[in-house]
């Protein structure tokens, strides 16, 4: 198990602190940069964060594609290279803050989270990753390799969307709409088994449904934890008077905004859903209850005429005329058949049974 460093570990220390806390990164840094143009692209694979000083010719911005977070020493190198604020670098170190925006003199930090389900337990997994926003620049950073940023990377490779022609902002927003994409599949999963788990709780409910509702609410929770704050973020985002968002750009984040809106909501409609169907499971259970203590109450209501006359007749009276008749177990064995009969008729007439 991964060691997890707490918050209260850097009690004392000074602010930006260059301090790891949360789930340290077991793999090694990758580093990619992509220069990219209207009319061209050049991607290349760097050992270290020797950035050229000046970007190729038809390229008009740079991307810095940073995979990993275990190597402080080549962070040092970048918040040297690039002159980052110490509370920007502390930041990127600390993986468990929750997503948010920040404005710094030249620079615009960002904080969010990329969200996947664990195909084991079902449960969601959530991996940081950073961005820095400078006029012709994106630097990304992310706890590991994997992530869900693939098709920006393609888009930019094969000249797809605008991405090529527009500014470092829309790439900015180009990235964070396919991490909240991401975010619709996870709920659309998760809106899926509720459908299915609510079938089955209507046709056959079985004992394992209350665990499943619970794990389902709990993802739930898990994928709001993030998207609300998400939410705060497209809309400072929205109305950061910087000028390194362009106005155009701005028009995009907005719908990123909407997107977020509703996300949130249907996770709302999810956790109602589920609360709803908790109490159909607890209904239907109380109502099985009810059909077997009914049963167990008329089985009950038929023995209680039977055990009084078995009851007479098993008294050891010596004079008992009725011990001495010929036919008198035969006449008590049918009276006790016809007075069962007859009780379950009158059940049944009642709507008892």
């Amino acid at each position: 198990m991964k060691k997890v460093r707490l918050r209260s570990e850097k009690a004392g220390l000074p602010p930006g602190a260059f301090v790891r806390v949360g789930h340290g990164s077991g793999s090694n840094t990758l580093i990619r940069l992509f220069e990219y143009g209207t009319d061209r692209v050049v991607e290349r694979q760097l050992d270290s964060i020797d950035v050229p000083d000046t970007l190729e010719n038809g390229c008009a911005n740079a991307w810095i594609d940073i995979d990993g977070l275990n190597d402080d020493g080549l962070l040092l190198s970048i918040g040297e290279r690039f002159d980052l604020h110490p509370l920007l670098l502390e930041d990127v170190l600390n993986t468990d803050h929750r997503p948010k925006v920040e404005e710094y003199h030249d620079t615009l930090f960002v904080v969010t989270k990329m969200l996947a389900l664990d195909e084991e337990t079902g449960g969601i997994l959530s991996e940081q990753i950073c961005f820095i926003l400078r006029k012709g620049l994106v630097i990304s950073f992310q706890e590991r390799p994997g992530d869900v940023l693939e098709p920006i990377r393609e888009r930019l490779r094969m000249d797809t969307g605008r991405v090529r022609r527009a500014g470092a902002d829309y790439l900015l927003y180009s990235l964070l709409d396919v991490i909240v994409d991401n975010y619709f599949q996870i709920v659309e999963d998760l809106g899926g088994r509720i459908e299915a788990l609510e079938r089955k709780v209507m046709l056959k409910p079985g004992n394992e449904d209350l665990l499943t509702i619970q794990e389902l609410r709990t993802a739930l929770i898990g994928v709001n934890r993030y998207v609300t704050p998400t939410r705060e973020l497209a809309g400072r985002l929205n109305t950061l008077q910087s000028p390194l968002i362009d106005k155009s750009t701005r028009r995009y984040i907005n719908d990123l905004q909407d997107h977020t809106v509703y996300i949130a909501e249907t996770i709302n409609t999810d956790r109602e859903i589920l609360t709803s169907l908790e109490n159909t499971y607890h209904a239907g259970q109380n109502a099985r209850m009810t059909q077997v203590m009914k049963l167990l109450t008329v089985i009950s209501t038929i023995f209680i005429p039977l055990t009084f006359i078995v009851g007479v007749f098993g008294m050891n009276f010596r004079y008992m005329p009725e011990l001495e008749w010929h036919y008198g177990y035969p006449l008590v064995m049918l009276a006790m058949a016809v007075i069962t009969g007859l009780m379950l008729l009158w059940f049944r007439k009642r709507k008892w049974l």
